[in-house]
């Protein structure tokens, strides 16, 4: 059950904060309601993720707790979503990273880590209960996520979102259900 669940929650998932990225510039919102809006969807996206995990474990020997996973699965989304979005939010504010400062780039390194653990650290606090060498998974959701996000900009250099949204949504469709695929491959 893993490979179709996990793909639908994880494309349907990752839908969300690619709709409120495409949508955002065309409702003109301003950068500081962009932010907290896909760092919502991104968490919307980690509950999905997380129900679709939890109910392809349901009836396994790591049959993880449902609600615990989902919700601890969507926290980390929207801290990674927070940390991805911040360094293009304060650029469009007008506060670009100042990436000549040892602290900055020490700072945007350790953030770029975090939003590629956070995830699978808060669901190894679940799972270490369940299984014995439970670390590895965070090993392989690393690798799934960092798969992910190489697809992802695979997908955003194909796609000019100032497009019309007919025309582009194939692509976005395709893309998602790729990454989706890909995401669900690798952890499975």
């Amino acid at each position: 059950w893993w490979l179709p669940l996990v793909t639908i929650g994880a494309g349907l998932g990752l839908a969300l904060p690619v709709a409120a990225f495409v949508a955002s510039p065309r409702l003109e919102m301003p950068a500081w309601m962009v932010y907290p809006l896909i760092a919502l969807a991104g968490a919307l996206q980690g509950l999905l993720l997380g129900m679709t995990q939890a109910l392809a474990l349901h009836r396994t020997v790591i049959a993880v707790p449902r609600a615990g996973w989902s919700l601890i699965t969507m926290a980390g989304a929207l801290v990674a979503w927070s940390l991805g979005m911040l360094p293009a939010t304060l650029h469009a504010l007008g506060a670009p990273l100042d990436l000549s400062s040892r602290r900055v780039v020490v700072a945007t390194v350790a953030s770029a880590v975090l939003l590629v653990l956070v995830v699978p650290l808060a669901q190894w606090l679940l799972l270490r209960r369940m299984i014995a060498g439970a670390w590895l998974w965070i090993l392989v959701e690393a690798v799934a996520i960092i798969v992910g996000f190489a697809a992802i900009w695979g997908v955003s250099l194909a796609v000019d979102t100032s497009r019309p949204l007919a025309d582009i949504a194939p692509t976005l469709g395709l893309g998602a259900g790729a990454i989706a695929l890909a995401f669900a491959l690798i952890t499975g």
